[in-house]
């Protein structure tokens, strides 16, 4: 099998062998943990079709040129995931998988095209000082990008080098993060069914540089370096404090972590604010915290961001949700 020679021969390579024997243990132990993959998918609920052919995956590939890396190969070949947020690979028309592949770029031109906007990554340097130079300039940039494979909504892996064990990430609109080293690092990060049991001896210890993701990441793809979740968590912090809450008080309920959205706990498992839902369901717990402590409702609303000092609703990240307050008192 095609899959069979490239991790065989990634493997050795890694450990610097050619013995067959090694290369074949190497191979043998990534196929079982494919298995695994799909039966733990499987357990949780996941919908699970049967494993894509070679006949399918060379017919997608050929369609939108480009090559499914070898380990993301192996595990679509084991079963694939149809349940919300995978990709169907054997279902989708060629249109909607045309446009999962190119959305982590045209979400980037999109923020950078914004009218009025001040959105830019660091990593290439001052913005030009006008709209059309700016966004061909991005383009530029962009068109020496690796392409970006679909794993589970907006979590994607480099197809590019095309070799097992490339990076992971997260691409929302202009916020680029890396949310795994490979795949077993990345399914042991992001809560889709949490793999309880350790990674595998060959996880990834840091990630493999990709054109442009890595720099984007790196820079927390956006200007200045800083997230909007970074920015919109210094601005409650900025309210706790305003509202007498001391800095112990506030950082121990933020909780943020550093600027990749994640903060470690003592399990070694990814916790924290990662997107706007893990940010809605943080303010919901600050809410809780703050109104069992004798806030009033108008008063945690401003302190957490909300649209002015309405007490039925709580706007985070441009969202209004009227259910922050519907398990709580005054």
């Amino acid at each position: 099998m095609t899959t069979t020679k490239t991790l065989a021969g990634s493997g050795a390579a890694r450990i610097n062998g050619t013995h067959p024997l090694l290369s074949r243990r190497v191979c043998f132990s990534f196929a079982a943990y494919s298995k695994s993959i799909i039966n733990h998918l499987r357990s949780c609920g996941v919908p699970i079709d049967a494993g894509l052919s070679d006949e399918e995956f060379t017919a997608i590939e050929s369609t939108h040129r480009f090559q499914f890396p070898p380990d993301l190969r192996s595990i679509l070949r084991e079963g694939l995931p149809v349940g919300p947020g995978f990709p169907n690979w054997r279902s989708a028309s060629p249109n909607q998988l045309q446009i999962l592949l190119s959305l982590p770029t045209s979400g980037l031109l999109h923020e950078i095209s914004r009218p009025g906007g001040d959105f830019w990554p660091s990593a290439w340097g001052p913005r030009p000082e006008s709209l059309t130079q700016s966004i061909a300039m991005a383009r530029s940039f962009l068109s020496r990008a690796a392409q970006l494979v679909p794993v589970y909504r907006q979590f994607y892996i480099a197809a590019n080098p095309n070799v097992a064990g490339n990076p992971l990430f997260y691409i929302h609109g202009g916020d680029v993060r890396c949310c795994g080293f490979d795949l077993a690092d990345f399914y042991r990060r992001e809560e889709i069914c949490l793999l309880p049991a350790a990674a595998p001896a060959w996880t990834a210890k840091e990630p493999r540089r990709v054109e442009v993701w890595s720099e984007l990441a790196g820079s927390g793809g956006g200007g200045g370096g800083e997230s909007r979740m970074d920015k919109l968590m210094k601005e409650m912090g900025r309210r706790l404090r305003e509202g007498g809450w001391c800095e112990e008080e506030v950082r121990e309920m933020l909780m943020a972590g550093g600027s990749n959205g994640y903060d470690e706990s003592m399990d070694g498992h990814r916790k924290g604010v990662k997107d706007r839902e893990g940010m809605m369901w943080h303010v919901r717990g600050l809410a809780q915290v703050m109104l069992r402590a004798g806030w009033s409702k108008e008063d945690v609303a401003y302190a957490l961001g909300g649209s002015g000092r309405n007490a039925g609703s709580l706007t985070v990240a441009g969202h209004v949700d009227p259910t922050v307050f519907s398990s709580t008192s005054n």
